[in-house]
């Protein structure tokens, strides 16, 4: 059973709650910078844990100085509500990291 596209309107009421994402071409994206490299690889490390960990895997790309994840229902070809959930972990956890 896929899940249901959310529409637009959806979509926006819950990205007021987020802080790094927003919504273009049918996909929820974010581009996280930071100083040098290391900072990028370990943040993108935990994307990937948690996405595996949820069985939902984002297009990440990490470059010097910042991480780009798209995020969107590959099976439905939207975003759906798991979308949503899934930005929302990947932001706590961001918010949750000790870069010293």
């Amino acid at each position: 059973m896929s899940e249901q596209v959310l529409e637009r309107e959806e979509i926006d009421k819950k990205l007021e709650e987020l802080k790094i994402w927003s919504y273009h071409d049918g996909k929820l994206v974010t581009r996280v910078e930071f100083e040098g490299f290391k900072e990028p690889v370990f943040f993108a490390n935990t994307v990937f844990a948690v996405a595996e960990a949820e069985f939902h895997h984002p297009t990440v790309k990490v470059e010097y100085g910042a991480v780009e994840i798209d995020l969107w229902s590959h099976d439905v070809e939207g975003v759906t509500e798991r979308d949503l959930d899934m930005a929302e972990k990947i932001e706590k956890k961001l918010s949750e990291m000790d870069w010293s």
